[in-house]
C-alpha cells in the first residue's frame, strides 16, 4: 500500500510537470523578459527590529511596551488595557518597507517555511493610486519609476505594469511557501484572467485548486457599465500535491455532541447519504466498500433499498479512518 502510494504520487508529479512544460499556454507583455528574474536582483535587506514585547515578570505576559502609538493602538483611552500574550508564545513580525524588499529580506528564515498565505494587491482598478516603484534595469520600464497607474484607455501599458509588478512578487512567495503550503490572492475582473495565467506559470497549472467567488455586495447603486457586480474571486494555488483541504466541521449545537470519550465531546453521523440524491447512480464515485471492525467489505444502502453512496468520496474517508 505505502510503495503503491509512493509510485502515485511521482504519476503525478510527473503529470504535473507534463502539464506545465508542455501543455500551458504563456502570457506575454512589455517587460516580461526583465522581471522573469528580477527577483534574484532585488538585493537582501537586514531588517532592522524597531520594537518588541519583552516580558512583564508582575503578570507573567508579554507586555506592549512600544513608545509608538500607531503600533501600540490606544491605550490612553480610559480603563484600556496595553495588550499582553502569552510568554512563549511564537512572535509575529509587521514589516514596514517595499514589499518586494520584505518578502527578500524573509528568504533566508522563511525560504520553504510558510504554510499559508494570503495577499491582496491592487487590483489595477485605475482608482487606487498605486505606484509602478520597482527599479528594473530596462529603458522602458525605468520611464514606469514612480508613475502612478492610469485608468483603461488613459494608460495603455496599464496591465503591463501590472504584470511586471506582481511576477517577481510571486515567484518570492513560491519560494517561502512550504511544500504542503497554499497561497489566496483577492483579485477581481480587471487582472483575474492574467493573474490565472502567471500564477500558472510560476506555480504550475496542476497546482491551481480553484477560484473562491465571495460576494462583496447585495445590489446597491449601478458601478458597472452594464449590470452590477456583486462578487470578487480570491484565487488558491497549491505549492505541491502534498497540499490537503480538509474542511473544518463546525459545531452547530453543543447538544448535538451528546457523547463523551477520552478525546472530547463528539456526535454520531450517518456516514450513508440519505434523503435526495442518495442512490449510487447520483454519485457512483461515492459507491465503495469499506471494512467493517469484523474485516467485512460493507457498501452503502440508499433508502428506498437499493444501493447507496457514501457522503464523503474515498480520500476524505480514508482522513476519517
Amino acid at each position: 500500500m505505502v510503495e503503491w502510494e509512493i509510485n502515485l504520487i511521482e504519476v503525478k508529479i510527473a503529470v504535473n510537470w507534463f502539464y506545465q512544460k508542455f501543455e500551458m499556454p504563456s502570457l506575454h507583455w512589455i517587460g516580461k523578459d526583465k522581471v522573469v528574474n528580477h527577483h534574484h536582483d532585488v538585493p537582501f535587506k537586514i531588517m532592522e527590529h524597531q520594537y518588541s514585547f519583552p516580558l512583564n515578570p508582575r503578570r507573567g505576559l508579554e507586555e506592549d511596551l512600544s513608545p509608538n502609538p500607531l503600533i501600540r493602538g490606544n491605550q490612553d483611552a480610559e480603563n484600556e488595557a496595553p495588550p499582553f500574550k502569552e510568554a512563549g508564545e511564537v512572535t509575529n513580525k509587521i514589516i514596514h518597507g517595499d514589499n518586494l524588499e520584505a518578502l527578500k529580506a524573509l528568504l533566508p528564515e522563511y525560504e520553504g517555511k510558510v504554510k499559508c498565505i494570503y495577499i491582496d494587491p491592487p487590483y489595477n482598478t485605475g482608482n487606487e493610486n498605486w505606484v509602478y516603484n520597482d527599479n528594473v534595469n530596462h529603458p522602458k520600464i525605468k520611464k514606469w519609476l514612480h508613475q502612478v497607474v492610469g485608468k483603461e484607455g488613459e494608460d495603455l501599458s496599464r496591465h503591463d505594469k501590472w504584470l511586471c509588478m506582481m511576477y517577481p512578487r510571486l515567484k518570492l512567495l513560491h519560494k517561502l511557501l512550504r511544500e504542503d503550503g497554499v497561497i489566496f490572492i483577492s483579485i477581481d475582473d480587471n487582472e483575474q484572467a492574467n493573474l490565472k495565467l502567471i500564477m500558472d506559470e510560476i506555480f504550475g497549472g496542476g497546482n491551481f485548486v480553484g477560484n473562491l467567488i465571495w460576494r462583496k455586495k447585495e445590489g446597491g447603486g449601478q458601478t458597472d457599465k452594464y449590470y452590477v457586480t456583486e462578487h470578487e474571486y480570491i484565487a488558491v494555488y497549491q505549492k505541491s500535491i502534498i497540499f490537503q483541504w480538509i474542511d473544518l466541521i463546525r459545531m452547530r449545537s453543543e447538544k448535538e455532541f451528546n457523547k463523551v470519550d477520552e478525546r472530547g465531546k463528539y456526535k454520531l453521523s450517518k456516514l450513508e447519504k440519505w434523503g435526495s440524491g442518495a442512490r449510487k447512480e447520483d454519485r457512483p464515485t461515492m459507491h465503495f466498500s469499506i471494512k467493517t471492525p469484523d474485516n467485512i467489505d460493507y457498501y452503502p444502502i440508499a433508502p428506498d433499498g437499493n444501493d447507496g453512496r457514501w457522503r464523503v468520496g474515498k480520500e476524505r474517508m480514508e482522513l476519517l479512518n
